[in-house]
């Protein structure tokens, strides 16, 4: 079973999200931990905006409760995600999705129009939080802070699971199926945030200094071994998979990639970004790669463009994919990738002419090859 690891990664896809609600996060209350297994906080909202009102949880139904803000975008982008699952799953779950943490005046008036506005996007039950009651006592008390995040609530009125939307494909099926241990959820939820810990402190202060161009990536191997020895679940979490995938580029550039497909197999929010930034720092120092590692950063570069376009500087990294396709020979996937970079730099007024000049250039050079 795939295990949700990758928590601290979604910051990469969802970053205007998780670093509002730290923030937020510093001011709550009660001392309370909402477990997997514990019967599920009630309900308790302002007002419900589109479906059916669910004023409690009954027994024989499951249901899934995910928080989301109109500012969050990973949230506007997984509504599809979610109104799929209730399609398809209309039969045995109710869907909910709880507005909690918006900013600034008339955040209710607002968040009506939102919802009105999505139309057919949000096809399940839409509710907004009552003064940060759903924030505090599900989310908050959950341990969590970043949105979008989902709960699931049994037959039987307790908490299943809870995690990211993205994983409710996985974990719905088996709920339905009666094929779900709370008991075992709420291990598996624990014993993963105690790796996140290793995985946010020690794993950086032992692999950084091994760090650098090139620096020491045999040396990091070996200290990953050991790492890895004493807590062999963090192979594929964050950090260790960032330190593993530089330090093979470097060494055993087939191996890596061999890595990174098995470490995005592992999580539900792989670290593209790590892909890109080592693939095009070797690029960057002339150092050639086989096909496959390009190819994987064409891969990477687009999943970042799909799953958070806002923090991407898209004429570049078009640039960027188009000079992957050509070292890979692909030379009509690259004249396209270029045309896209071009199109996109003439949407930005401030993309300068000489630069565009440049890209213009790279794309004469394609086109005028064999």
């Amino acid at each position: 079973m795939k295990k949700i690891i990758f928590k601290k990664a979604l910051a990469i896809s969802m970053i205007a999200c998780s670093l509002a609600t730290s923030l937020q996060g510093q001011t709550q209350t009660g001392t309370k931990t909402l477990k997997i297994g514990e019967p599920a906080p009630e309900l308790r909202v302002a007002k419900w905006l589109k479906g059916e009102a669910v004023k409690k949880f009954e027994p024989g139904k499951i249901y899934v409760v995910e928080f989301w803000a109109t500012w969050c975008a990973p949230c506007i982008a997984g509504m599809p995600h979610l109104s799929d699952l209730a399609d398809k799953y209309r039969k045995e779950i109710t869907v909910m999705g709880v507005s909690i943490m918006e900013k600034g005046e008339s955040t209710l008036s607002r968040v009506d129009k939102f919802v009105l506005n999505s139309g057919d996007r949000m096809r399940y039950n839409v509710a907004a939080d009552s003064a940060n009651f759903m924030r505090d006592n599900w989310l908050y008390s959950a341990g969590e802070r970043g949105i979008p995040y989902s709960f699931i609530v049994d037959k039987n009125g307790f908490i299943a699971w809870c995690g990211y939307p993205k994983s409710l494909d996985r974990v719905l099926p088996l709920i339905i199926a009666g094929k779900w241990d709370n008991k075992k959820a709420e291990f598996d939820r624990t014993e993963g945030k105690r790796l996140d810990r290793i995985d946010g402190n020690d794993v950086v202060a032992k692999l950084n200094p091994f760090m650098g161009n090139p620096g020491n990536p045999v040396g990091a191997l070996a200290e990953i071994e050991k790492i890895l020895s004493e807590n062999p679940g963090l192979k594929y979490y964050p950090k260790l998979g960032h330190f593993t995938f530089w330090a093979l580029i470097k060494t055993d550039p087939e191996k890596a990639v061999q890595f990174a497909k098995e470490w995005f197999a592992a999580n539900d929010f792989p670290s593209w970004k790590t892909i890109t930034d080592a693939v095009m720092n070797m690029v960057g120092r002339n150092i050639k790669l086989p096909e496959s590692a390009y190819m994987l950063a064409v891969e990477s570069f687009q999943a970042q463009i799909d799953n958070y376009p806002a923090s991407m500087n898209i004429p570049v990294t078009y640039n960027e994919i188009a000079n992957l396709q050509f070292m890979s020979g692909n030379r009509d996937k690259a004249i396209a990738a270029q045309e896209r970079a071009i199109e996109e730099a003439k949407k930005n007024p401030s993309f300068s002419p000489a630069e565009m000049a440049k890209y213009e250039e790279t794309l004469s050079k394609f086109k005028s090859s064999n």
